[in-house]
């Protein structure tokens, strides 16, 4: 900005010796002062033009930063999900290739299958996922289940749940599996 301050100093300066030295009219000083005008405003709009350039240059800029985190937090994400299913599958995977494989009973069986059941429960703990269930005979909410219907005739039972069939997921408030229900509705 010191530049072109004393860039346009110069400017009038030139101008007035030249026009001191020729005996200007009125008229000469008044074309003088316009073309110092023009020259300072061309020179102010070709400034402004440069800063709104590196301003679109900061933003496209920042744009592909936060392009680039959001694929890393993604990816983080699913790294994470991912090792927890490995180390479930590894633990499957040691199971089966034990010599108790061939030895285990159906007690055995149902021991690992809890083991399982609880690992993956963890997994999705750690991940704020929480499963959640309809009590029978509570409202039907269309954004947190998925409804087989029964039909009924008492009014009284309309748009109420029977019962849960399969449990739904949330993340927080987002509904990421919703719970399947039978829900009553009512049938004249």
């Amino acid at each position: 900005m010191e530049e072109f301050t004393q860039n346009t100093e110069d400017v009038i300066e030139t101008e007035t010796v030249d026009c001191e030295t020729e005996e200007c009219t009125q008229q000469d000083k008044i074309e003088e002062i316009l073309l110092n005008t023009r020259e300072q405003g061309e020179m102010i709009e070709n400034l402004i033009k440069h800063q709104i350039e590196v301003k679109d240059e900061m933003i496209e800029k920042l744009h592909k930063e936060l392009e680039y985190y959001k694929q890393d937090a993604a990816e983080k994400f699913v790294d994470q999900v991912m090792k927890a299913i490995i180390k479930v599958r590894k633990d499957m995977g040691k199971l089966i290739a034990s010599e108790k494989w061939n030895t285990m009973t159906a007690e055995n069986l149902q021991e690992e299958y809890r083991y399982i059941f609880e690992d993956l429960t963890d997994l999705l703990e750690q991940q704020n996922v929480d499963a959640f269930t309809t009590a029978a005979g509570d409202g039907f909410d269309a954004s947190l289940h998925m409804a087989k219907i029964e039909k009924t005739k008492d009014p009284s039972l309309n748009k109420t749940i029977k019962e849960s069939i399969s449990e739904g997921y949330k993340k927080g408030e987002k509904v990421l599996l919703p719970e399947r229900v039978i829900v009553y509705q009512y049938n004249e």
